[in-house]
């Protein structure tokens, strides 16, 4: 990600996994990455749906079973 004002390359400083708080069928979890540009004090954030969840080693090791 650049940076809006100064077009050069933002920091990534955070990821989570973030949701829209509703439940059953309407439930979604989302990808969200922040990013910071020191020269500028521009903060952005991003946060994209996701497709599947994420794989974890609990999640593998429970289907594995």
């Amino acid at each position: 990600m650049n940076c809006p004002v100064c077009k050069q390359a933002m920091r990534k400083v955070r990821w989570e996994i973030t949701n829209n708080f509703r439940s059953g069928k309407d439930f979604r979890e989302y990808d969200k990455v922040t990013y910071e540009c020191k020269a500028d004090d521009v903060w952005l954030s991003t946060e994209i749906p996701l497709a599947d969840k994420p794989e974890t080693k609990a999640n593998r090791a429970s289907e594995s079973k």
